[in-house]
């Protein structure tokens, strides 16, 4: 082949070979900018779903704030409540962390979607200042906005949106019952303002039973103070982390065992004037003469304060013509003559017609059945039934039963109700509750007043008095004997406030025997321990919460005022909702 033909051959196929490639390449290219095309619209399908799902996450959060903030919005403790009721601003964070799938038990709205929320508060003053123009007293009313910012994340997508809404907290205009007759200061097992003052004194010749007084529980209230002998067992046992030298300090009394006062176990000893102090003979140690130092100036314990005198209301005392108007019966034969008929004269024997005990002029309330009316059972088959077997004819107390005159009280009581006698209330033996009709706790509240008619001593009242007078009873039981000791230890339960002083009558001859033990408290205006009984031992129990529960209305004056509680409200429009540039929250 000549030259000339191969130059043209050649040609011709290097034409062939460019046509080819430009071919693949422009292939190639159409090829890669339809997988580039294809790619960006898949990315453009995951950010908008990734959208949508942020978007639906910040929405869900926004609803989920909403909610849980109306759910606590009246809650003080609640850091949203005391943010709009206390401040001008501000902003709390809402954990939302459930949402994301945190707690096992509910699924995450999105899988790896983060959701956080934060409710801001702006309180608006001329709003509020429109309410109190309205009527409303000053500083009761806020109002302003509040505002959820509510951030929604899905594979680094952020959406977050803004709702506004219009917020109103109002305090509460309530009716306050601050003012309730009833247990005479709850709070204390003793309760007293002058004590004679001897009243807590050892005497040195009485070496076989000292007067005893015991207080377990509450508080002790002496007003005007009171100097306490101190036995020596008190100081080896339940005083002994009180004393510096428990074992070698020496008691007061012969045994020293027994007498004084004994209020260890109360939670506080208060006092307004004079102080509650202790006596005792204190070891002065080995090199000073005389070893021992009658001590009588040290507080009873490291319980003993000084506080405020009591006002009258605060421990729930009133005057007379208070429980007067809010008695549901009144006996009053001054200025209802007919009332006289109530009153009567009760008189106990014992076996034989001897020891006659008589109750002079009063309103009996015995609370005692009759052995007859008692059922035969298998263990009284053999036995002795008595009148307290019989609970049929025990003292209803409901309400509160004012009585202008004596009474006299004994046996079983039911009901919640308070007994007010302007007059001496006796005491014949134990005073015990029952059950109630319908099933609950009774409670009874005793309270003597003193007579300003006639009655103006200062040391020994002649009325307001409690006076337990025991007595026998020749038809207690079914074989017609006598129980001799069934009133030498009764037991009273109940909340008693004696304006006179509480005291025992009598002239038996086993006086010294005589001890008493009080379920609740025991309040005084006039304390004198000689006159009571031997030992008496108070635990306390505050029947105002079973007294509380009562039907019966014990309010002395109702007042209606704002409360210190708001009532925090969202109003139903929406002002504002919006979806704004992610910001870090």
């Amino acid at each position: 082949m000549s030259y000339e033909k191969m130059m043209k051959s050649g040609h011709k196929s290097g034409i062939a070979l460019f046509f080819i490639l430009a071919t693949i390449m422009f292939v190639s290219i159409v090829v890669l900018s339809m997988v580039y095309f294809m790619r960006g619209e898949v990315f453009l399908s995951e950010n908008y779903v990734d959208g949508v799902s942020a978007l639906l996450l910040a929405e869900a959060g926004a609803e989920e704030a909403f909610f849980t903030m109306k759910k606590s919005m009246n809650d003080p403790k609640n850091p949203f409540y005391s943010m709009v009721t206390k401040n001008e601003g501000g902003y709390v964070d809402v954990d939302l962390s459930h949402l994301e799938g945190k707690d096992k038990k509910i699924a995450p709205i999105v899988e790896g979607g983060k959701v956080k929320a934060r409710i801001y508060w702006s309180n608006d003053a001329s709003a509020s200042k429109a309410l109190t123009n309205a009527g409303l007293p000053p500083d009761i009313a806020r109002e302003g906005l509040v505002t959820v910012v509510a951030k929604g994340t899905v594979h680094g997508t952020h959406k977050q949106i803004e709702v506004k809404k219009a917020l109103k907290a109002v305090q509460v205009q309530s009716e306050f019952i601050g003012n309730s007759v009833g247990m005479i200061a709850p709070e204390h097992g003793l309760y007293l303002n002058t004590a004679h003052v001897d009243s807590f004194k050892i005497n040195p010749t009485d070496f076989w039973d000292p007067w005893g007084f015991t207080v377990k529980g509450g508080k002790v209230y002496m007003r005007d103070g009171a100097r306490i002998d101190i036995p020596k067992w008190l100081m080896l046992f339940a005083m002994r982390n009180e004393f510096e030298h428990p074992f070698l300090d020496q008691g007061i009394g012969w045994n020293g065992y027994n007498g004084g006062g004994n209020f260890a176990e109360t939670d506080s000893i208060e006092y307004s004037k004079d102080p509650v102090t202790r006596s005792y003979y204190k070891w002065m140690g080995l090199l000073r003469w005389p070893w021992w130092q009658k001590i009588i100036n040290e507080n009873y314990n490291s319980n003993t304060k000084q506080v405020s005198d009591y006002e009258s209301k605060k421990i729930n005392l009133y005057d007379a013509s208070v429980y007067s108007r809010l008695a549901n019966r009144v006996v009053d034969p001054e200025k209802n003559p007919t009332h006289g008929k109530y009153f009567t004269d009760v008189n106990f024997r014992e076996a034989f017609g001897r020891n006659e005990v008589s109750f002079k002029n009063v309103v009996p309330l015995f609370g005692w059945g009759d052995w007859r009316k008692v059922p035969n059972k298998y263990n009284r088959f053999l036995g002795n039934p008595n009148r307290s077997h019989d609970t049929s004819h025990a003292v209803e107390l409901n309400g509160l039963t004012f009585i202008k005159g004596d009474v006299y009280l004994e046996g079983w009581v039911k009901g919640k109700g308070l007994l007010v006698v302007q007059g001496n209330i006796y005491v014949g033996g134990d005073i015990l509750t029952l059950p109630d009709d319908s099933g609950q706790q009774s409670s009874v509240g005793i309270i003597a007043l003193r007579d300003p008619r006639f009655d103006h001593a200062i040391e020994k009242p002649l009325t307001g008095r409690i006076l337990y007078k025991p007595h026998h009873d020749s038809d207690w039981s079914r074989l017609g004997i006598t129980h001799p000791f069934r009133n030498l230890s009764p037991r009273l339960e109940g909340c008693f406030y004696a304006q006179g002083g509480l005291e025992l009558d009598t002239d038996t001859s086993m006086k010294k025997l005589i001890n008493m033990e009080i379920v609740g408290n025991l309040a005084t205006d006039y304390f004198d321990r000689r006159r009571m009984p031997n030992d008496v031992k108070i635990k306390h129990f505050n029947w105002q919460e079973v007294l509380a529960s009562s039907r019966y209305d014990y309010t002395v004056d109702r007042e209606t005022r704002w409360s210190s509680k708001y009532e925090v409200s969202l109003k139903r429009e929406i002002i504002s909702w919006r979806e704004v540039v992610p910001a870090t929250l």
